[in-house]
């Protein structure tokens, strides 16, 4: 397949490689231009615009920091791609967004004889949940495929993304409660290696909770420009979250608190370290810091 993508940043630098690897062409565009530089290096064709793009791919994948930046890069009457989508094309936005703007999407392309997906990205790319319809996912899967290990079929249009935020919602607030955890553990006069390892062993383990204490306790936050999982997403992601429950009308009391949390880094100046920096809250509240010392 001739496939698009729009959004060359951390996650769309892992994205593509996929795909030009099981086989497809792939056309892609960018704000800045030496982001798509290793893509294009790899086989890749810069095109100019959004609309340039969507008129030269049969498939037509976004990557984006937000649903903010999703709504226009679709629907801008002079820039959008909507408009410029081939009849039959595919559309499947792989941003963390909000499951109304992906209904809006996938009715506005429905309008134009165009099949759109929400196909959100979670654990670095390992899963994708996918909501539209099923024909479409079908249509799209091998690329879809190329690019995660585990691709998941949700439902209607909109409900990749409700399991996207379920997932974030998930693993963010158990994220804190573990912090919490562990500084009244400590405080209280544990080893912190060996409650980590406890509780690890006996609550469950995950890649990403390994990732997040090895680094907590050798006290590294990242580096602006450079962290992936910023604050910034993090943050994003939970309000989202909490957005959706309120729409919903489910309790979502948790990730309140959390995402108040989050936003308090922020203020911090935190927003661009990866997003376990916001702990430190938790550590000046307890008066002690959590850390291995080498």
């Amino acid at each position: 397949m001739r496939v698009g993508l729009i959004g060359t940043g951390s996650m769309g630098n892992r994205i593509g490689p996929g795909v030009l690897g099981a086989g497809h062409e792939l056309v892609v565009y960018d704000l800045r231009r030496e982001s798509a530089r290793a893509l294009c290096d790899r086989g890749a064709q810069w095109m100019d615009s959004p609309r340039q793009l969507a008129r030269a791919a049969e498939v037509v994948l976004t990557s984006l920091p937000g649903p903010t930046v999703v709504e226009p890069v679709v629907f801008d009457p002079d820039q959008g791609l909507l408009t410029a989508l081939a009849p039959g094309a595919i559309y499947a936005d792989m941003t963390t967004s909000t499951p109304w703007l992906a209904q809006r999407i996938y009715e506005a392309c429905r309008e134009r004889g165009v099949r759109a997906l929400d196909t959100p990205l979670s654990n670095g790319g390992v899963f994708v949940t996918v909501g539209g319809d099923r024909d479409a996912f079908e249509q799209c899967r091998p690329v879809l495929e190329a690019v995660s290990e585990h691709v998941l079929y949700m439902g209607g249009p909109g409900l990749g993304q409700v399991a996207k935020l379920a997932h974030q919602y998930l693993t963010f607030c158990n994220m804190m409660t573990l912090m919490e955890a562990l500084l009244f553990a400590v405080k209280g006069g544990l080893d912190v290696t060996a409650v980590a390892d406890f509780l690890k062993a006996s609550v469950g383990r995950s890649s990403h909770g390994d990732r997040v204490l090895g680094s907590l306790l050798a006290r590294d936050f990242g580096t602006p420009g450079a962290s992936k999982g910023t604050l910034d997403i993090v943050s994003k992601d939970i309000s989202l979250a909490v957005e959706l429950a309120r729409r919903l009308g489910t309790p979502a009391q948790v990730g309140l608190v959390v995402g108040d949390m989050l936003q308090r880094g922020q203020a911090q100046g935190w927003g661009r370290h990866e997003h376990w920096a916001a702990v430190q809250l938790l550590e000046q509240s307890a008066g002690i810091e959590l850390r291995v010392d080498s």
